[in-house]
């Protein structure tokens, strides 16, 4: 993987991170929540998580 590939991957990792938390933040306030529930946020901690574990795999696969 070159670096462009690695850049495209990653900015889409976030996009897909951001979506989701996005809407899980909207279909909390669609309910009427003003905080969001502790599994939301260990659902969004949990992706966070994910994702930059996916983004640190692939740069050290660039680096080594």
């Amino acid at each position: 993987m070159d670096c462009i590939e690695k850049i495209d991957s990653d900015y889409l990792a976030m996009a897909e991170l951001t979506k989701e938390i996005s809407s899980l933040v909207q279909k909390s306030l669609n309910q009427g929540n003003k905080e969001l529930t502790p599994s939301d946020i260990e659902h969004i901690l949990k992706m966070t998580d994910d994702v930059t574990l996916k983004i640190k795999s692939k740069s050290q696969e660039i680096t080594v």
